[in-house]
């Protein structure tokens, strides 16, 4: 490796959705020669256009935002074809009685944030005011281990929506949640290591969703305790390859964004 540099810099999202990547690599079954960086994916997105780290898996819309500085990688995503599971509005009210209510947003999230505005505007036709911050919002939107957690909880008198499931009922699609990516500098004066941990994430993930899958669970499991049989069928529900259907998903999802102006160019 050049002198410049002494490794890549790989971020991570410590979310339970990411396990079957990030758990391989913990506990040693893959071999990776990275700096790791653990945070949210807002922060990473924000960390990733800093320059302060190299690799990362990022909030759609954060790459949609910032194509010109950043490739996808590895063939990697976090999508749903369907149920997300993690990805959550909780509600004091039916969904249809939300109209004129206050919404209040993830602090951890960029594309569930904008996700949710255009299932409300879009294909429900409810106005609705979302916010940051809120004292006492009507419903909350929560994703990763906060929404699992939350659901762990089993609240009466709450109502919960899927996003994933109410984009694929509207659109018939898959929604990406997420999206590895590379610095184009760092892609291109870097190739050959960067396509070795590109390699080494798939393999992982192939690891992660096969053989170690039960490892996976209960590491889940150690994080929110929900039962096995819920994990299970979650990691089925979520899909990790960034194939052409969810190319197409994420394509119609920047054009609602890009038509309600909430993505910057």
């Amino acid at each position: 490796m050049q002198n410049d540099i002494k490794k890549i810099r790989l971020g991570q999202v410590d979310f339970i959705n990411c396990l079957p990547i990030n758990l391989p690599i913990e506990l040693g079954e893959i071999s990776l020669d990275a700096d790791i960086i653990s945070a949210v994916p807002s922060e990473l997105n924000r960390m990733i256009l800093n320059s302060e780290i190299d690799i990362a898996p990022i909030s759609s819309i954060a790459y949609l935002e910032n194509k010109g500085n950043l490739d996808l990688f590895g063939n990697l995503c976090i999508a749903s074809h369907g149920q997300a599971d993690s990805v959550l509005l909780f509600s004091k009210f039916p969904i249809e009685e939300l109209d004129g209510a206050d919404i209040l947003l993830s602090k951890a999230s960029a594309t569930s944030n904008k996700l949710i505005q255009i299932i409300f505007k879009e294909f429900l036709k409810i106005n609705a005011s979302f916010e940051k911050e809120c004292i006492k919002p009507s419903a909350i939107l929560l994703i990763g281990d906060d929404a699992l957690l939350e659901f762990s909880k089993k609240q009466r008198d709450v109502f919960i929506y899927d996003l994933g499931s109410l984009w694929k009922k509207y659109t018939g699609l898959p929604m990406v949640f997420g999206l590895w990516v590379v610095r184009k500098d760092i892609a291109a004066k870097y190739p050959m290591e960067i396509n070795m941990i590109s390699k080494k994430l798939n393999e992982a993930k192939e690891i992660g969703l096969s053989t170690s899958i039960d490892k996976v669970i209960k590491k889940a499991q150690e994080k929110v305790l929900i039962s096995r049989e819920f994990y299970s069928n979650y990691f089925k529900h979520l899909s990790y390859d960034f194939n052409s259907e969810c190319k197409e998903g994420l394509e119609l999802f920047e054009s609602y964004c890009k038509k309600d102006a909430l993505i910057i160019h």
